[in-house]
C-alpha cells in the first residue's frame, strides 16, 4: 500500500509539472501570436490587394493610404483583445478535453476561437473598401508556419500536444492505480465479513 501511495504522489507531481510546463509553454507562443496576430490583417489584405491587379489599380493611393491607417489603427484594440483572452490558463489546459493528437494550437478550438476577431476585421474592411470576392473572406486565423522572432509555432504546437500526451497517460495511470487500490480494499473488506 505504502509503494501505492508513492505511486500515486509521483504521478500527480509530474501531472503537475506538465501542467506547469504548458503554461510555460504558453507564456512563450502569447508574444509571437500577438506580433503576428497584430501584422495579420494588413497582410491578408495586402495579399488580396496585390492577387486582384484590375481591383487595385481602380483605387487611388488616398483610399489605399486611409484603408492602411484604419487597419494599423483597428488592429491594435483587436490584437490586444485576443491576448487578454489567450491569457487564460483554463483556455490552454482546455487542450486535454481535445480528441485525439493536435498538430497545431487551432485543434484546442476553445484556445484559438479568441482569433476569430483578425478574421472578422479582415472581412469588415473587405467589406467597407468593397474588395471583389474571388476567393471568400477568412473564416479564421491560421497559425503562421513560418519562424516569427526565431521562433516556429508549429514545433511549439507539437511540443504543446506531446505535454497534453503525456498527462493524459498519466491520467491513465493515476485511474488504474486508485482502482486498484478500491479493488484491494473491496477484497480485504470481503475478507474480513
Amino acid at each position: 500500500m505504502m509503494r501505492t501511495n508513492d505511486e500515486l504522489k509521483d504521478l500527480r507531481n509530474r501531472e503537475t509539472r506538465a501542467r506547469q510546463a504548458i503554461l510555460k509553454l504558453a507564456g512563450e507562443v502569447r508574444p509571437i501570436l500577438s506580433d503576428d496576430i497584430l501584422k495579420y490583417p494588413a497582410r491578408e489584405v495586402r495579399r488580396r490587394f496585390v492577387g486582384d491587379p484590375l481591383f487595385a489599380e481602380s483605387m487611388d493611393d488616398s483610399l489605399v493610404q486611409k484603408l492602411k491607417k484604419e487597419l494599423e489603427e483597428r488592429s491594435v484594440p483587436v490584437r490586444d483583445g485576443i491576448m487578454v483572452q489567450m491569457g487564460a490558463d483554463d483556455l490552454w489546459l482546455a487542450g486535454l478535453e481535445c480528441e485525439g493528437r493536435g498538430k497545431s494550437f487551432a485543434e484546442n478550438e476553445k484556445l484559438w476561437s479568441p482569433t476569430t476577431a483578425a478574421a472578422e476585421l479582415v472581412r469588415e474592411i473587405l467589406t467597407a473598401y468593397d474588395f471583389p470576392l474571388a476567393e471568400p473572406p477568412p473564416d479564421g486565423y491560421r497559425m503562421p508556419t513560418w519562424f516569427i522572432n526565431g521562433k516556429y509555432l508549429p514545433g511549439m504546437a507539437e511540443k504543446y500536444w506531446g505535454i497534453i500526451g503525456e498527462i493524459r497517460e498519466i491520467r491513465v495511470r493515476i485511474r488504474e492505480v486508485e482502482g486498484g487500490v478500491q479493488r484491494e480494499s473491496l477484497g480485504k473488506r470481503w475478507d474480513s465479513i
